[in-house]
């Protein structure tokens, strides 16, 4: 009876389990499938947990667009958007957010809602769209629809490399044609020492530094311009699970025998085209963290484009997560595309039904900065409620702010948030034990005019752990789609025309053995959860198709 061929799937998250899932359904059991999981629980960077009675993600969270996501289809089918207990749904009966400016002043909408418009046109030029004059909930004003109408006239002929560079120009463009030879840069009556300017600059980074979350990029200006158009997104709202994001995952590997994935079990290093005597008939030798070696006739590896990073960053001083080291066209990718970082902070306050606010801080140079205000906290641009009965407010941190709020004691959190929102608001805000800072000049949380303490926070940690080292995939200044296609190609890669591949004749060498998924092996949807749906999905059809098994 013929050996079934030995498939080894590396990773339990989306792209892992999607794989498992559909070689498992539809091979007939032709295949000796496992999966194999570095942790000690599945779900990868998909983490539900709870916090103060709250359902909450840890890691992914949102349903980006339900028309067509195929996690939207099966959060659907297996009942998993309705929940009697309460969970982070970021609701739309929130309140309309409150923006607070450093020196403790409420901004006007007739201030923010322009901004707002104007940064959402500049986007969607950006991400290669047609801009249309709004219904008024982003605040596209007439006037700015013009200035971002007549912006996209030099869309293509742009010659910045990033986003960050061209949202400037789009700043500088709307500027320059309401200055009036700098008479609008005098100061905002009510705002203190803030310019009319320095206000609106000011906001506008606060839209940046949530795009900045939503790319995982430290800084717009390592954003590639030219790939921001090819990325691609479902139309319809974005919603989050009120069973959580786990319930997927769970459905996913419902199907799945006992024993199939096996935790703690993290791989150290994968030899391919491997010639070992002890089993020379599987081409990939998998080597474990306890020592333990497993011969596979096809590995998906589906670690994060961090995790592959270090992979090869350690050649030289361990050897490598490859051996033999991975062709230069696979590497190359793996170097250039962007990996960043992105945090959620959890705050419970010791109140209910506290608005959502944004925040504006002033520029690094500028001499009206609070000192007191870490810099952690300086690029962080809102703190909503998660739902709207919620005591738990959430903010996103990315790049750099984000791996330093892992480095941070909940204590160091807590304080450099009540001092951030204190002297934004002028509210009073204080720890559950300790004493509160005097309020500053105006502004109020709440329309009883308490004090507001904050009992406990929680962060994740997604920069630190070795399992991931960082969260989402970017196409950064330098890279292109053409390296995500890269990043999905398996190895070795076979010339159909002959010849030899390390030093091997191709009709010896066994196709398909070491391949690739995972969210930053996806062409448009990268950074998603569907993208690492749709990766796992293709690498079982690759294998299922190379096998001539119906699907």
């Amino acid at each position: 009876m013929a050996k079934k061929a030995r498939i080894v799937i590396i990773g339990a998250g989306m792209a892992g389990l999607t794989a498992a899932n559909k070689l498992y359904t539809s091979s007939n059991n032709v295949f000796e499938l496992s999966v194999v999981e570095g942790g000690s629980r599945i779900g990868g960077r998909i983490n539900t947990s709870k916090f103060s009675a709250d359902k909450i993600e840890m890691g992914a969270t949102w349903i980006h667009g339900i028309g067509g996501s195929p996690v939207y289809k099966i959060a659907k089918e297996t009942g998993s958007l309705v929940s009697d207990e309460p969970w982070e749904c970021m609701d739309s009966t929130i309140d309309k957010a409150r923006t607070f400016a450093e020196g403790g002043f409420e901004i006007e909408p007739s201030i923010v809602d322009p901004i707002s418009g104007l940064f959402n046109a500049l986007m969607e030029l950006a991400q290669g769209k047609e801009i249309s004059q709004s219904d008024g909930d982003s605040g596209c004003s007439a006037d700015i629809h013009e200035i971002a109408t007549r912006f996209f006239s030099v869309r293509n002929g742009f010659d910045g490399s990033s986003v960050g560079s061209f949202l400037k120009s789009g700043f500088d463009a709307y500027w320059d044609s309401i200055s009036n030879g700098g008479e609008n840069e005098n100061g905002v009556k009510g705002y203190g020492k803030w310019s009319r300017k320095s206000l609106e600059e000011a906001v506008f980074a606060m839209f940046s530094n949530t795009q900045r979350t939503y790319t995982s990029a430290d800084d717009l200006s390592t954003l590639d311009y030219a790939a921001e158009s090819e990325y691609q997104m479902f139309p319809g709202e974005e919603i989050t699970i009120a069973k959580g994001y786990l319930s997927v995952i769970h459905h996913l590997a419902s199907v799945l025998p006992q024993g199939l994935i096996q935790l703690n079990r993290r791989v150290t290093k994968i030899e391919w085209q491997s010639n070992d005597e002890a089993d020379n008939s599987r081409p990939v030798k998998l080597h474990f963290s306890d020592g333990s070696i497993v011969f596979a006739d096809h590995v998906i590896v589906t670690v994060s484009l961090g995790v592959l990073k270090a992979g090869i960053e350690s050649v030289e001083e361990e050897g490598g997560l490859f051996s033999p080291p991975l062709p230069d066209f696979k590497s190359d990718a793996i170097k250039s595309l962007g990996f960043g970082v992105v945090n959620k902070l959890f705050v419970e306050m010791s109140q209910r039904n506290l608005p959502s606010l944004q925040l504006v801080f002033d520029r690094e140079d500028s001499e009206f900065r609070f000192v007191k205000i870490p810099w952690w906290m300086r690029r962080t641009a809102t703190m909503t409620p998660i739902h709207s009965n919620s005591k738990v407010l959430l903010s996103w941190f990315a790049g750099k702010e984000a791996l330093e709020l892992e480095k941070l004691t909940d204590e160091e959190i807590i304080d450099g948030v009540l001092t951030t929102v204190s002297c934004l608001t002028g509210k009073e805000v204080k720890k559950d034990t300790a004493e509160s800072p005097r309020p500053l000049t105006n502004g109020s949380l709440n329309e009883d005019d308490e004090v507001i303490k904050i009992t406990k926070v929680l962060k994740s940690k997604w920069g630190s752990d070795p399992l991931f080292r960082g969260s989402y995939s970017y196409v950064a200044v330098g890279s292109s789609g053409d390296d995500l296609n890269a990043m999905a190609e398996p190895l070795p890669k076979i010339n159909k025309k002959g010849g030899q591949v390390n030093g091997h004749d191709q009709v010896k060498v066994r196709e398909l053995q070491v391949m690739f998924a995972g969210e930053a092996t996806h062409r448009t949807h990268y950074s998603t959860t569907h993208g690492a749906y749709y990766s796992g999905l293709r690498e079982a059809n690759r294998l299922l198709k190379h096998y001539k098994c119906d699907f």
